[in-house]
């Protein structure tokens, strides 16, 4: 083959657009998959994140509740009870975290604004996405000295939250503010 052959032949340039073609659309779809996989893995992280934040709660409530010694809120004179105070973050791609409390069954997505006091040693969080997970204590929650029939409500943030132990005519709490 000379080499005035070899620039006048056009026989390889046919195929040229339809080869450009099928690699853009294969690198659009490996992109666009790609992308996904990374949506996902950060958004599972959040959420690994958000159980590690609530287990703590948990935990700490959970001791506090075993360890007993509340505080009567009925009785101004005692000023026993367990207090503590821990940090936590709340990771935005929660809606909200309710402890003591159980998501309604009509399809509302709001957090309830009374307790019940067999649901009062539950907990749950709404991700974005509307998906909801619902775990149970060993503690039962509430979030004003009252009644204590109040279920306690974050949102995504930080919080410096206080945790102590009372008790009423209705049984022993912890108290959430």
């Amino acid at each position: 083959m000379t080499p005035d052959n070899f620039l006048d032949n056009d026989s390889a340039a046919e195929g040229l657009p339809m080869r450009l073609v099928v690699t853009v659309i294969l690198l659009s779809v490996i992109i666009g998959l790609s992308a996904k996989a990374v949506y996902l893995f950060i958004d599972n992280a959040n959420e690994k994140k958000l159980k590690g934040q609530l287990d703590l709660i948990d935990k700490r409530a959970s001791l506090i509740y075993i360890q007993g010694g509340a505080q009567d809120i009925d009785d101004p004179a005692d000023f026993s009870g367990t207090v503590e105070n821990i940090h936590v973050e709340i990771p935005d791609n929660a809606a909200f975290v309710v402890f003591g409390g159980m998501p309604t069954t009509d399809g509302n997505v709001s957090p309830p604004e009374s307790g019940n006091l067999h649901t009062d040693n539950v907990f749950y969080y709404v991700l974005n996405d509307g998906r909801v997970q619902t775990r149970s204590s060993i503690a039962r929650f509430s979030s004003n000295t009252t009644g204590l029939d109040r279920p306690f409500v974050l949102y995504p943030g930080e919080y410096d939250l206080t945790m102590e132990l009372v008790k009423n005519k209705n049984g022993t709490y912890v108290k959430i503010e």
